[in-house]
């Protein structure tokens, strides 16, 4: 196929935006063949233009690389998927409506994609054992996010007068965490490798089922004790196409909280908030399939 080159190339562009600096990064972050059910190098030859994937397994791709329907990089990928497919451009013509005359960016648009750039420089990609290690039990999952946001050494005392655990406690998850190249830690004092950094959220994929209940769990058990700063809420009756469309500015709108981390700021004149944007189908009265905005 003459243009599995060019798919290879759109997809290797995309991985990288997404925070994956090499293929075999991405490739084991995911959790590897149980997730994308198929070998490195069969992936790797993907990226290399030398084949294509199936649909389903294009699917399962998208969804380790954190692309969300209807958004510009996936009909970036499926594009480039589909010419591949055809050798044209000539049908995918017929579905997409006509471009419109050229012109400048509105300064809000300009803004938004500065917003985006340097969002894009702040995120990393940890490896699924990272995320295994970070989410081992409750400790060492407040543990890590005091030290994800808070630059510079860290000591034990510090952490524990603040997370409210036991030294030794604080000590056996720092050394979790240490085990796990997320932090550095001696004796009695640690400093976060991420700090100020912002974390890609883990795809949604059953390599990684195990590990995203853990994070739920954790989250629940620590909210249950935390104090709510502020809240707001609206009904609202919207299409699908909708709802995606506001999901995407919901997104970028929690992400956007990144670019006012202060993780240097002083301790003493700051504190470490969650930002939790959930939405909800609340009538029809049903079983709502949960997922990250």
């Amino acid at each position: 196929m003459n243009n599995s080159k060019a798919f290879g190339t759109a997809l290797s562009k995309i991985r990288k935006e997404q925070g994956f600096s090499s293929a075999h990064q991405f490739f084991k972050s995911v959790g590897g063949s149980k997730s994308l059910g198929l070998a490195f190098m069969s992936y790797w030859d993907m990226e290399r233009g030398k084949k294509l994937p199936k649909s389903w397994r294009l699917k399962a791709i998208m969804a380790a690389l954190n692309i969300a329907p209807y958004t510009p990089k996936a009909q970036e990928l499926l594009r480039a998927y589909f010419r591949a497919l055809s050798g044209s451009d000539e049908l995918i013509q017929f579905l997409a409506a006509p471009a419109a005359p050229a012109r400048d960016l509105p300064s809000r648009d300009l803004a938004e994609a500065a917003t985006h750039k340097a969002l894009e420089q702040l995120t990393v990609n940890l490896t699924l054992d990272q995320w295994k290690a970070r989410t081992k039990d409750l400790v060492t999952y407040i543990c890590q996010a005091y030290m994800a946001n808070t630059s510079g050494w860290v000591t034990v005392k510090e952490l524990a007068d603040v997370t409210k655990f036991k030294p030794d406690a604080v000590k056996k998850a720092l050394k979790t965490l240490a085990d796990g190249g997320l932090v550095e830690f001696t004796k009695d004092k640690a400093r976060g490798l991420f700090a100020g950094k912002m974390i890609q959220l883990l795809p949604v994929t059953p390599a990684t089922a195990m590990v995203r209940h853990a994070i739920r769990k954790n989250w629940d058990e620590w909210l249950g004790s935390s104090s709510r700063v502020a809240m707001k809420r609206l009904t609202v009756r919207m299409t699908k196409a909708s709802l995606n469309a506001y999901r995407q500015h919901l997104a970028k709108a929690v992400n956007l909280a990144a670019l006012y981390d202060s993780a240097e700021e002083h301790r003493q004149g700051s504190a470490i908030y969650l930002i939790d944007a959930s939405i909800f189908q609340v009538l029809p009265r049903e079983v709502a399939k949960e997922e990250e905005v």
